[in-house]
């Protein structure tokens, strides 16, 4: 309580904090880093600075992560009164960096050097002006960092699990083009596709080179006129929303890719692995499982290698040698490998003189009924790495990697 015979002394001053959300604009100017400008807009906030004409898709998180920063109190304490002439002493002159906020509250932040102590940095605020302060070293490093920090370097935006179609092409038209609706990804063009289902780990694996991966860079300039559209991906959002990425051929070899998205005014810089992650052609993004059994309802598995006969049954959940009750590790993990094995090229309905049958695995249920026959063929034609795999159910024969095969050489104990 004060009255006009006791007035209260005024106490120290305190730092002023920020109400964030009054704030429209923040002016930054980090010490030899170049200003630039945060601006708030309907659906986000911008990145604004000299020389690029359109206003850069700012990182939303790291936009709150410097409000928060701005309305909390991270000053150790109040140092006194300074006056105009003595700033150069503390850093004023060229600060290390200065925020003006602007919109609903004004307020201005400018941090000079670092006190001899190492304690904090000197600074002043509008709001207690002339009231020099010791701040917060991690008040200080939060707020110097320059504007590319604060690009939003996703290609487009979007949540993997919200996407409702996808199409890629090369150059223009659409090469393929997947779409959800209740259940996985389908295609539905090409016609030739036409709803066949999508590999739901190489649909994921996109979605997030797409979604989740950031680009290297942003820069203000795009390729020239005459620079070619290598790769053009469109997807639907929510509410009929469609954003479009459009990837232009590197200048020079080696060099960086530059894409255009629907969702950035600047130019996104991307790598070559990058680049490739995002490459796929309709063949690649097909289910391409070969063999789907389960593998729970298994009772036995034969293998027929050349003259030899090798048997191991299920029991008690685990593998052992029909022979000799010894157990067998890794028969599982096998299983589970052979369900995920992908073909490498669309399979053949013949095959060449210089092929030649490795091995028959043979895999029963608990009745003893046939599940399904898979039979390994080896062939020099093919690419190094590869063999054929075949179902004897008229399907074909599929190139798919040899590895499967040579483990389930190395684990069955077959006599030499």
């Amino acid at each position: 309580m004060s009255s006009p015979k006791s007035p209260v002394e005024r106490a120290e001053p305190v730092w002023p904090v920020l109400n964030k959300e009054q704030v429209d604009r923040l002016d930054v100017c980090p010490l030899d880093k170049g200003c630039f400008s945060l601006v708030r807009r309907a659906d986000g906030w911008g990145v604004v600075q000299h020389g690029w004409n359109g206003t850069v898709e700012a990182d939303l998180e790291k936009v709150e992560a410097l409000l928060d920063v701005l309305a909390q109190d991270k000053a150790f304490r109040c140092l006194g009164q300074i006056s105009g002439g003595v700033s150069a002493e503390y850093g004023f002159e060229i600060p290390r960096v200065r925020i003006a906020a602007g919109g609903g509250q004004e307020q201005t932040v400018t941090v000079g050097s670092e006190s001899p102590s190492g304690e904090g940095f000197y600074a002043l605020n509008s709001k207690e002006k002339n009231s020099l302060f010791l701040l917060d070293k991690d008040f200080v490093s939060s707020c110097e960092f320059p504007a590319e920090y604060y690009y939003n370097m996703f290609l487009l935006p979007g949540q993997p699990d919200k996407v409702q179609s996808i199409s890629l092409g090369h150059g223009g038209s659409f090469s393929w083009t997947l779409v959800r609706k209740k259940g996985p990804f389908t295609f539905s063009f090409p016609a030739s596709l036409s709803g066949k289902e999508a590999s739901g780990g190489d649909v994921d694996l996109f979605l997030h080179s797409l979604l989740e991966v950031p680009a290297k860079g942003i820069v203000a300039t795009g390729p020239g006129k005459e620079s070619r559209i290598v790769l053009n991906i469109e997807i639907a959002l929510p509410g009929n929303k469609v954003e479009t990425l459009e990837i232009f051929e590197p200048a020079g070899e080696g060099g960086h890719y530059i894409a255009r998205s629907s969702a950035q005014s600047g130019f996104l810089v991307l790598s070559k692995e990058h680049y490739e992650q995002l490459d796929r052609k309709a063949f690649s993004m097909q289910q391409r499982n070969v063999v789907s059994v389960a593998t729970g309802k298994l009772g036995s598995v034969k293998v027929v290698q050349g003259n030899q006969t090798f048997t191991g049954i299920k029991s008690d959940k685990s593998w052992i040698n029909f022979e000799d009750k010894k157990p067998l590790l890794g028969i599982d993990m096998s299983l589970w490998r052979l369900n995920e094995l992908k073909f490498e090229a669309e399979p053949a309905q013949t095959l060449s003189e210089s092929s030649e049958k490795v091995m028959d695995l043979d895999l029963l249920d608990q009745n003893g009924e046939r599940v399904v026959m898979v039979s390994f063929f080896s062939d020099p034609e093919l690419p190094a790495g590869q063999c054929w795999l075949s179902l004897g159910n008229g399907t074909g024969y599929y190139p798919v990697s040899d590895k499967l095969l040579e483990d389930l050489q190395g684990q069955i104990p077959l006599r030499k």
